[in-house]
């Protein structure tokens, strides 16, 4: 299952003795999203905000219930394939490192267009290289900014779009797996209805797949997570914040998964294009 952007790559670069990082530029074309007003935030605890429905006629999207998720393999199975069903969306995931020495950044916003055969991959950094990727044409072309002028650079490979890949499944499967949730907070809204869930527990030994695998679980003080799905099983949120003693000093990871855009995304070549293509030698 390819991530264009490992889990939990900024944690693991913080928290161990490096500390760089990937970074891009550029913005696919997508209107926003309906925000459900369930929506977990990973500011603090990501704590939904509706009423829950006690309804218990209640249906749920596939793997999930009343009381959480129900089956993750299921969940995370309808997230994917109803997205890949759709013509385009948008997968954004943020994430930071706050330590002694500052906040470190990285944002990922994958734009797929199905319907066109086209994706835009932009990856923004707070420091780093800078990398753009457009699926276009059979091929996948990179262009890559480090620090400094006159830096630019391209990469060309034959390549086919799989949209399955930019789903952000990575992000999610060790969510959905190795935590349980409460009651679930449903909100209808004129965009639909969405089932949000807060974290009760989880499994500590799945912290090494959260939080990188340099993180002893024993260090991790706090972790909070929330998710929101929509009528189809499309996971629209996903956060989690863990706490995680390091020395003398503790360290707050944060990561944030956002899907939208929906049917909605129309991406153009960029401009950029025409150069990188003379460096093509396919």
């Amino acid at each position: 299952m390819r991530r264009a952007l490992p889990v939990l790559l900024l944690a693991a670069l913080v928290l161990t003795a490096g500390c760089s990082f990937l970074g891009g530029g550029g913005t696919p074309t997508g209107a926003d999203t309906p925000t459900p007003t369930a929506s977990p935030t990973t500011t603090d605890s990501p704590t939904p905000t509706a009423t829950p429905t006690p309804d218990t006629s209640q249906s749920f999207p596939a793997g999930y219930g009343e009381s959480g998720v129900t089956d993750a393999e299921t969940a995370l199975s309808n997230h994917v394939d109803g997205l890949a069903g759709h013509q385009s969306f948008i997968v954004e995931i943020n994430g930071s490192v706050a330590a002694s020495n500052g906040t470190r950044a990285l944002r990922q916003l994958q734009s797929v267009d199905i319907a066109d055969d086209r994706a835009l991959i932009a990856v923004n950094g707070t420091s780093g290289v800078e990398r753009t990727s457009y699926f276009g044409d059979g091929k996948r072309y990179v262009r890559l900014d480090p620090p400094g002028e006159n830096n630019t650079r391209y990469n060309v490979t034959n390549a086919t779009l799989e949209p399955r890949g930019f789903t952000g499944s990575g992000f999610l499967a060790p969510v959905l797996t190795n935590a349980s949730y409460g009651e679930a907070n449903v909100t209808e809204t004129a965009n639909g209805t969405f089932y949000s869930y807060t974290a009760t527990s989880v499994d500590r030994s799945a912290f090494r797949a959260l939080l990188g695998p340099s993180v002893d679980p024993e260090n991790v003080t706090r972790f909070d997570a929330g998710i929101v799905v929509d009528e189809e099983g499309i996971v629209r949120r996903m956060g989690y914040q863990a706490v995680v003693d390091r020395g003398d000093e503790q360290v707050v990871v944060r990561i944030d998964l956002r899907t939208y855009a929906i049917d909605e995304v129309d991406i153009s070549p960029p401009p950029w294009l025409d150069e990188a293509r003379q460096t093509d030698s396919s």
